[in-house]
């Protein structure tokens, strides 16, 4: 990994604080699916965070930057001040390959429509669901209802290819938001009483998309062609130039 702070190689004195915001994003043959969606989002974020803009030609210089030529990554960029924007190149990352076993924490991340920094409690709640033999926890509001992975978003698949997100706080996730300008949508609460009527279930972010084996002791169905399908309107979507 490498990274650099406005253009130089980043100190460590710049990446201490664990306040801020961040995006994560899959560089392919230097471009990004949902790259505008990043950008706004970064802006956003960066206005609620610290007042003020954060032009999206400016971190796209910054990427194209660090990525220095390279072709294919997994890029972070991240925003601890209002000033300096720090970006990460990574070597790329893939989906799981077999269906996931996520099991259920009342946890609800805080400010979650952000993707914010410091996030010691949903990675210690996936630490530990992954010693108990899951692969990843999911997190739950104290009504039961459920909401978003530790780190992706979760969708459940109607008989009729239709995805279903839970009704929940959570994070709008940039590979959620491509799901559902391709694939019909809607937003209700689900509870693990209810996963079990569902055609199946997925999790989706950055990284791409992996089915749901189970949720506790919860087995879904293989999704097989539903969620072929959103994977293919997905992998449809242009890939813009950094």
């Amino acid at each position: 990994m490498r990274i650099e702070t406005d253009g130089r190689p980043a100190t460590a004195a710049e990446l201490f604080s664990t306040y801020g915001h961040f995006t994560a994003m899959q560089v392919r043959d230097g471009g990004v699916q949902g790259l505008s969606n990043h950008l706004d989002r970064l802006d956003t974020a960066h206005r609620e965070l610290f007042g003020r803009d954060l032009p999206g030609d400016r971190v796209r210089e910054l990427v194209r930057h660090a990525l220095a030529g390279t072709a294919d990554a997994s890029v972070r960029v991240l925003l601890r001040d209002a000033e300096r924007v720090s970006v990460s190149v990574a070597e790329p990352h893939r989906p799981p390959a077999v269906p996931q076993r996520l099991r259920s924490v009342q946890y609800l991340r805080p400010f979650p429509h952000l993707k914010h920094l410091g996030s010691f409690a949903q990675l210690e709640w996936a630490r530990r669901v992954r010693l108990d033999g899951y692969d990843d926890a999911v997190l739950t509001a104290p009504d039961g209802a459920l909401a978003e992975s530790s780190i992706a978003n979760l969708g459940f698949l109607r008989d009729d290819g239709a995805v279903v997100w839970p009704d929940a706080p959570q994070l709008h996730g940039v590979a959620m938001q491509l799901v559902e300008a391709t694939t019909p949508s809607t937003r209700r609460v689900v509870r693990r009483d209810d996963v079990a009527a569902f055609a199946g279930a997925f999790l989706v972010n950055s990284i791409g998309v992996v089915a749901v084996a189970s949720i506790d002791d919860v087995p879904l169905p293989e999704p097989g062609p539903l969620l072929a399908g959103v994977v293919e309107r997905l992998a449809d979507v242009p890939w813009e130039r950094v």
